[in-house]
């Protein structure tokens, strides 16, 4: 029988577990309607975001989707890793890098495993024309990873204040980021959504072992959890 001192660490693991459980649902069942064309809404939404380009927002779009990039991303995940190594705090440099590094590796294969095309030009058409395929968003997985993967590593330095600010940045940036995509026509709002859920499952899944990491040996492993010094 477990104690009650043993609850709170127990619900620290039934979250990222109900989360995981979620985002694994709505991927799978946006993925079971994937086909090369626009799937429920797709179109309407496409071409409704189309009617409402104006110049000066679609220079604004591409500028927001290409802090998305993936050159742009590992750069500051890599620069971000080794000052965590540096001031000490291993396993939040090890969440950060694996999450960022693996989404980086899962987007491109789980988009062959797909192979859905990207919108077509009768569909919408596209502010330039990716060379890769459509499903999911690469952009989309890779803002929820980065975003929720930042507000983890505050949170496990013990700095609310960081915390609270990274949340509220994620807020904006993953449905902004995702937006972006939709907006210049170079991804359906099924590829999207997907892209957000896939994300989310995989950030949570290393938050999840990030957890069991710490509560078996904390102090080994970081010997700077007080919070920043």
């Amino acid at each position: 029988m477990c104690s009650s001192a043993d609850e709170p660490r127990r619900l620290r693991f039934l979250w990222p577990i109900l989360i995981i459980s979620v985002a694994t649902l709505i991927f799978g069942v946006t993925a079971m309607w994937v086909r090369p064309g626009p799937v429920g809404p797709d179109a309407t939404i496409l071409q409704a975001l189309e009617a409402a380009r104006t110049p000066h927002v679609t220079e604004l779009m591409v500028g927001i989707t290409t802090v998305g990039r993936g050159p742009v991303t590992a750069a500051f995940v890599l620069l971000l890793a080794t000052w965590l190594l540096v001031r000490g705090f291993r396993t939040e440099a090890v969440l950060l890098l694996v999450a960022n590094l693996g989404s980086a590796a899962l987007s491109p294969l789980v988009k062959v495993m797909f192979s859905r095309p990207r919108p077509s030009l009768e569909v919408a058409t596209r502010i330039t024309s990716p060379d890769s395929f459509s499903f999911p968003s690469g952009h989309a997985l890779s803002a929820m990873v980065l975003y929720t993967s930042l507000a983890m590593v505050a949170a496990g330095l013990g700095h609310r204040r960081l915390q609270r600010a990274l949340v509220a940045l994620a807020v904006v940036m993953i449905p902004t980021m995702g937006f972006t995509r939709m907006y210049l026509g170079r991804h359906y709002p099924s590829d999207v959504v997907a892209g957000w859920a896939l994300g989310a499952a995989w950030v949570w899944l290393v938050y999840l072992g990030y957890l069991w990491l710490t509560q078996k040996a904390p102090a080994a492993l970081n010997p700077n959890v007080s919070g920043l010094p």
